[in-house]
This record gives structure tokens, C-alpha cells and sequence, in this order.
């Protein structure tokens, strides 16, 4: 039975390979990618009283508060780029969130691609990162000359936050916070998972598979 899928929410861990995917799903329905972290990053540029709070906020590590989120991200969404529909990341990120959505203006698809704990902290831990951007793994890309960028030459190191510990952390507040929305959106019958442990290739040939298959 196909289904009218076009205001969509992709969630997964950090290193499901979510940025690639959402090219995948947004190709095929027609509709913008709206990221929550792009949309807070506008704000900030901005140098307003708002983004300037926004900006201490984040520096401090902390989420940003509902109340400026769900303002954020439903101001963004009734813009004409996404009246014909959209797939949001980084949002909804608990229950409060969800409910204004849901008031807002809904959505009809929740994918979520997933993978372990385990197999997220090995992607991340093994990233390293040239001083101009160029990203590298010690495991699935690795640099021809060890911890030197074969692009541009400047050494290759660790972020501090992609250490083991910190990635525990972030994935066990992530994993406490979507539980309650799997939870949310089963009850509605519009959560769907995909593996993604799986290569890159077969995440999106399953993803497209689904979409083929069931959109209407």
C-alpha cells in the first residue's frame, strides 16, 4: 500500500551515515533537507540578541531550549521552500518537540537508520581531521602517508570530542532522548528503521527499495 510521504524526520546516532542518506531520501521525495544544526547556525551568524544567546548556549554545551527551538524550526518550515515538503534532521529531539511539530504542521514518515553503540564509537573514534577540513579514518580511509592529509599536507589529528568517553556520553543522552520518540511515533504507525551497519551502497539501495515501493 503506498503512501503519501512528503514532510518526513530522519533520525540516527551519530555516524549512521545519516548526511548521505538524507541525499538518498531527499532526491527521490523532491523536498529540501532542513538540518537543525544549519538552522541554528544562521541564527548565530546573525549577531543578534537571539543568536548571541543562541551562541552562549551551545558554547556552554548545552541544548538549546525548546522554547527557541520549536520557534526556530517552525518559523523555518513555513517558508515557501518547504511548503511542498521537507526532511528534518537534528529535529524533533524529545517529546515537546514532536507535540509542537505535530501542532504545527506534522509529518508523515519517521525513518531512523540505525547502528550499535559499539559500531558508532568505532566509526568516530577512528576519524582524524586535517586544520583545512579533510576528514580521514584510520580503519576505512586511511591516509597514504599515516597521520599526514594526502590533500593538503597538514597533519592529521583526533578531535577532542570524537574520544571514546565523550562519544559514550553523547550517544547515551541521544539514545535516552529518541527512545521516548520511537515510542511516540510507533503509536502513530509512521516510524520505520533502516540497518546501517550495512555499506553505504546497501543502506541507500534498501532506503530507495522502501521509497520505490511505498510512496504513492
Amino acid at each position: 500500500m503506498s503512501e503519501k510521504i512528503k514532510r518526513a524526520v530522519l533520525l540516527g546516532p551519530q555516524a549512521s551515515g545519516k548526511s548521505t542518506q538524507a541525499k538518498v531520501i531527499t532526491d527521490f521525495l523532491h523536498v529540501p533537507l532542513i538540518s537543525a544544526s544549519q538552522v541554528l547556525k544562521g541564527v548565530v551568524n546573525k549577531n543578534n540578541d537571539l543568536g548571541n544567546k543562541i551562541k552562549d548556549i551551545m558554547d556552554r554545551g548545552e541544548l538549546v531550549p525548546d522554547k527557541y527551538m520549536v520557534n526556530l524550526m517552525l518559523e523555518k518550515l513555513g517558508g515557501t521552500n518547504c511548503l511542498t515538503g521537507f526532511l528534518l534532521d537534528g529535529f524533533p529531539r524529545n517529546i515537546a518537540q514532536a507535540e509542537a511539530l505535530d501542532a504545527g504542521c506534522g509529518v508523515d514518515k519517521v525513518f531512523n537508520i540505525e547502528i550499535s553503540d559499539e559500531e558508532a564509537i568505532r566509526r568516530i573514534v577512528g576519524r582524524r581531521m586535517c586544520s583545512n577540513g579533510h576528514v580521514f579514518h584510520l580503519e576505512y580511509q586511511p591516509s597514504k602517508q599515516g597521520n599526514i592529509c594526502d590533500i593538503c599536507g597538514e597533519e592529521l589529528v583526533q578531535r577532542d570530542d570524537d574520544q571514546a568517553e565523550i562519544v559514550k556520553k553523547r550517544l547515551s543522552i541521544y539514545r535516552d532522548e529518541t527512545s521516548k520518540l520511537f515510542e511516540y511515533y510507533k503509536k502513530q504507525g509512521k516510524l520505520h528503521f533502516f540497518d546501517g551497519e550495512h555499506s553505504i551502497e546497501k543502506v541507500s539501495a534498501n532506503i530507495l527499495d522502501y521509497l520505490k515501493s511505498n510512496v504513492g
